[in-house]
Formats: C-alpha cells, structure tokens, sequence
C-alpha cells in the first residue's frame, strides 16, 4: 500500500507539503523526507505523534530510545508507517522544535492499494516552511547589535586619556 500525506503549519498559512510513502517506510524515512524537502537542518530532535480529536497527541513516536521501561513507546527507526496507520483520515502531530512547542499537521489523505513504492517523494511543495528554531533569524542582527555596543564601550588608548586629562595621581 501507498500512503499519501497532506502536510500544514498553522505558523504559515500558505505553507503545504504532500508527500508519498510506502507502507514499509519507517517513521524516520518519513522524518527524513520532511527535513529535506522544508530545508530544516537534521540535529534538531523531532517526534511524531499519532493524534485524536482536536489534535490531542496519543502515541509519540521518538526520534531517540528513551529507555522507558514497561511502558509501549515507539522508536522512528524501528517503526513502519504500516505498524501504527491503517486508516484515511488519521491525524499525526511532527513536533519539530520542542523548545517551543511547534510542529507540522499532518493527515492521511489517501490509501493507494498498490504493490509499493521504493523511495518516498513529494508530489506538492507550495508556500514557505516556517523556520526550524525559532530565534535563528535573529542571531545576525543581535551580532550587529553587539557589535555596536562594542564600539561604544571603546574608551580609547590609555595614552589618548593621558594627553586629554593628564596623568593620574597615585593614592
């Protein structure tokens, strides 16, 4: 079977993504996909979420073996698309910056009774993904602003002082 995902921000409006995945491919392929096709850098923890009414997040799926002993928990690696989605219409959650608490909406919009699919695609790019971590954007102009700050605390040379006020009286 072939799974076909429609992909939304609520941070950016026109921002959607359809991808394409094969029942076989497992959570973290799909986390791959996603990465590369919005441009977010790969170091940054991520985690699926299978979701319920109202987006409320039921059954994470981890980028990382959190070691939780006795309870059932999910690890993107291990994980098939097939183990977890069996339905059209299931909601997922993909948090992407935890920091911040944001993430991508995603429903499964179609089932495709077809043998398989060998590499997962995108079949739709449209609008502009919202930054991974927030802040980033904002690093250069702070850099600036240190700068600036910088020149200003720049009293001079100690002999430009001297020549000005003279020399100073040891107590």
């Amino acid at each position: 079977m072939i799974y076909k995902f429609q992909i939304v921000s609520q941070e950016s409006q026109n921002f959607q993504l359809e991808v394409v995945l094969d029942e076989n491919h497992s959570f973290f392929e799909f986390h791959s996909l996603i990465q590369k096709s919005v441009g977010f850098e790969s170091h940054q923890l991520a985690s699926f979420f299978i979701s319920g009414e109202k987006w409320k997040k039921l059954v994470e799926i981890s980028m990382l073996d959190l070691g939780i002993n006795g309870a059932a928990f999910f690890i993107m690696q291990k994980t098939k698309l097939s183990d977890l989605l069996t339905n059209k219409g299931q909601q997922l959650i993909y948090t992407f910056d935890f920091l911040n608490d944001r993430s991508f909406f995603i429903e499964l919009t179609e089932i495709i009774m077809e043998k398989n699919l060998n590499e997962p695609f995108v079949t739709l790019k449209q609008g502009d993904a919202p930054v991974q971590v927030l802040g980033e954007e904002y690093v250069e102009q702070e850099q600036a602003i240190l700068q600036e700050e910088e020149v200003y605390m720049d009293f001079g040379e100690l002999d430009d002082y001297t020549e000005i006020f003279g020399e100073m009286d040891d107590f």
